[in-house]
């Protein structure tokens, strides 16, 4: 693993995408929090029902200021502080080597009978830290499990900026989320 810091050339790159992806979270966020945090809602709204036999009128009031609460304080930290933090080269470039551990795709049909498909690989590094990437369909066809992937990407951001297999720049390559796995 090679760590070094973002050179000036690149802190308008990864400004650009890290606030890019931050302006979606914005409209996004909300809409998971509601969903993720329903179940809270539920809790305190049925004991305040049932053991103090109170109606709290103005509960779903303070449910949703406190998801835009969230969320806005988590775009104001990305704004202020992350990108304070890539401005003054503080964010760490790191090229890296994975494993190949699985080869996974799939199609997604829209409501418009549209086709999406997918390609992703499933990586591990030499410390078991676990990476997922969506890749093109020409690069799905050249990789293999097993084989060594280097990326190279920024590391509290997570964004990609370069991925390499067999002496190749793989054409696209982003980084999703994984959650719990099996192999």
């Amino acid at each position: 693993m090679l760590k070094e810091k973002i050179k000036i050339e690149e802190v308008d790159f990864v400004k650009k995408t890290f606030n890019k992806s931050l302006w979606k979270s914005l409209i996004i966020m909300p809409f998971i929090l509601t969903f993720l945090l329903l179940p809270i809602y539920f809790l305190i709204f049925f004991i305040d029902l049932f053991l103090f036999h109170s109606r709290l009128d103005n509960l779903l009031s303070i449910y949703v200021i406190s998801i835009l609460g969230l969320v806005i304080t988590n775009f104001l930290y990305g704004k202020i502080i992350i990108n304070k933090r890539i401005t003054n080269q503080k964010i760490y470039k790191i090229t890296e080597e994975f494993t190949i551990q699985r080869k996974d795709n799939y199609t997604y049909t829209s409501d418009s009978a549209s086709d999406s498909h997918y390609f992703r690989l499933y990586l591990i590094n030499e410390k078991h830290q676990r990476k997922g990437i969506y890749i093109c369909e020409e690069d799905y066809k050249k990789v293999k499990e097993n084989e060594i992937i280097t990326i190279t990407y920024f590391e509290t951001i997570n964004i990609s900026s370069r991925a390499v297999h067999n002496n190749q720049e793989l054409e696209y390559a982003h980084f999703f989320t994984i959650k719990k796995w099996k192999l």
